[in-house]
């Protein structure tokens, strides 16, 4: 993480993170089953209290509340907000980054589309989609939300080395993709 944090994502070797702890490959390999995940952690496991929270706070956009569930789960690392401020920096600081790491992360990009999804099971007015399976809907919306994180956050600014989240930069990014999602659609 420390070379991640001081010189990018890109600088970090497998050799470099064995050399800089003093281990072995296999060593390495016994902890972490790739380099992203000696990087940014195990997938994440969704607060069930957390996600109900801004769910409800962003139910007329599920693809930002997808987004800012993300933002929050990686900005808190399980506890440790050091770690935590740290690897949101790496988002802040790496364009598409998002993209990246959700298509290396199936189990956590799974995991809050099921989250989603029970979520709209429970408030069925709050779905766009007609029907009871909200399945296509949780899963456009995380897979917005990840385009959403690209967008927005290398837009968002470092305070005194934190990057506080600055809603109207997800809006301004959401409002961005939804002009680009209109375009050239045929009218009803």
């Amino acid at each position: 993480m420390e070379i991640a944090y001081a010189e990018g994502v890109d600088a970090v070797t497998v050799a470099r993170v064995c050399e800089a702890a003093g281990v072995s490959r296999s060593t390495f390999f016994n902890y972490f089953w790739s380099l992203e995940q000696a990087i940014f952690g195990a997938p994440i496991g969704y607060d069930a209290e957390m996600t109900e929270r801004i769910l409800t706070e962003h139910a007329d956009d599920l693809v930002l509340a997808a987004g800012l569930i993300v933002v929050e789960h990686v900005r808190h690392a399980q506890g440790d907000t050091e770690l935590g401020r740290r690897r949101f920096a790496l988002f802040v600081r790496e364009p598409g980054m998002s993209s990246h790491v959700a298509a290396r992360s199936r189990a956590s990009r799974d995991a809050l589309v099921a989250v989603v999804e029970r979520w709209l099971d429970d408030h069925p007015e709050r779905a766009r989609l007609p029907g009871p399976d909200h399945g296509a809907e949780a899963r456009l919306a995380v897979g917005l939300s990840i385009a959403l994180g690209d967008e927005a956050l290398p837009r968002l600014t470092e305070v005194d080395g934190d990057h506080p989240l600055d809603l109207a930069v997800f809006r301004e990014a959401r409002a961005r993709m939804a002009a680009v999602a209109a375009d050239g659609l045929p009218s009803a």
